[in-house]
């Protein structure tokens, strides 16, 4: 096989006590119609009987065990070992179709634009059956930032990205452990493209025994999370178009009333949103500053939210549009 042509690719199985899909999971990497490829799976201290599974594989696995640190130090630890040219990460109860990976490297070795590609899949319960299908959009790189800030919308086990992309922004963040994904992907479009591939590609699990269902612990790191990559981003990362003005505080002020307006209407966080909203007043406190108004509405829905269980999400459209939009 032509490495320029079937170039390798390195599938990454980060788990942790996964004993009850695990199987089902590396099957499917190893049913795949693309041949050049290594599956690395990298046991995040188990205590079940994961490792024992691993093993009844022999060499067709590259495996690797250590202490449990979560899933973004499996996946760097996979990614460190890997010695292909593109990366592919599956969770241990999600499931590739068969033209996975044959679909995803065809893409990226003819639209050489984009160094990473996600693709659309679908839900299944914990026994395979399926719930629903997801169709994912896709945005020009710039857009695709401010999207994701909105939306969570690239599936991590979907993904496929040129090694390059890690030697340039870095390995995933290993102080989250639920958000790790999202922020990468925010960290690679600041640098890099990412395409779709418009296939339902993979089958990612929805049971009970995800980390991710501890819904309180998830919100307030993705706060932080998102908070910190708004603060990194700034002006010329978030609003390109506005780069001369980047240090006008009535400018800030606007991207702060931005931030708060996605935190409120696409997560519904109104605390963490009136946060932003009051950061807008500090720096722009002149009457045309739209942040004191937004912060009355904020505590309309918020208290509607808890007293009625009504959502207000019906007047969203008169206040947000979902763009940035500057007060002459």
């Amino acid at each position: 096989m032509a490495s320029e042509t079937f170039p390798k690719v390195s599938v990454i199985i980060p788990v942790f006590n996964g004993q009850n899909f695990l199987r089902e999971a590396i099957d499917s990497v190893l049913s795949q119609t693309y041949r050049n490829y290594e599956t690395i799976v990298v046991d995040d201290g188990s205590t079940d009987a994961t490792w024992t599974i691993i093993q009844s594989y022999g060499s067709t696995l590259l495996s690797t065990r250590k202490e449990n640190g979560g899933v973004a130090s499996a996946l760097n630890c996979g990614i460190q070992k890997a010695t292909g040219k593109y990366i592919a990460w599956l969770s241990h109860d999600d499931l590739f179709l068969p033209s996975k990976i044959e679909s995803q490297v065809s893409f990226l070795q003819n639209t050489t634009q984009f160094k990473a590609c996600y693709t659309d899949y679908c839900i299944i319960d914990e026994n395979g059956n399926i719930i629903t299908e997801i169709e994912t959009p896709w945005y020009p790189r710039k857009q695709a930032i401010r999207a994701l800030f909105s939306r969570a919308y690239v599936h991590g086990s979907t993904m496929l990205i040129e090694r390059t992309c890690f030697d340039r922004v870095g390995g995933f963040s290993e102080r989250l452990r639920y958000t790790q994904d999202t922020e990468m992907w925010l960290r690679i479009l600041q640098e890099f493209e990412i395409g779709r591939v418009p296939i339902k590609l993979v089958k990612g699990r929805s049971h009970p025994n995800q980390g991710s269902r501890n819904k309180k612990i998830h919100e307030i790191e993705a706060q932080a999370m998102y908070r910190q990559v708004f603060e990194r981003l700034g002006i010329i990362g978030l609003f390109p178009r506005l780069a001369e003005s980047a240090k006008d505080p009535k400018v800030i002020a606007r991207a702060y009333i931005w931030f708060g307006d996605t935190m409120a209407i696409q997560h519904r966080w109104y605390t963490f949103a009136d946060e932003q909203y009051i950061r807008a007043i500090t720096l722009d406190r002149s009457w045309r500053n739209l942040a004191r108004l937004k912060r009355v509405i904020n505590k309309m829905r918020c208290f509607l939210r808890s007293n009625i269980h009504l959502s207000l999400r019906v007047l969203s459209p008169v206040f947000y549009t979902g763009r940035f939009k500057l007060i002459k």
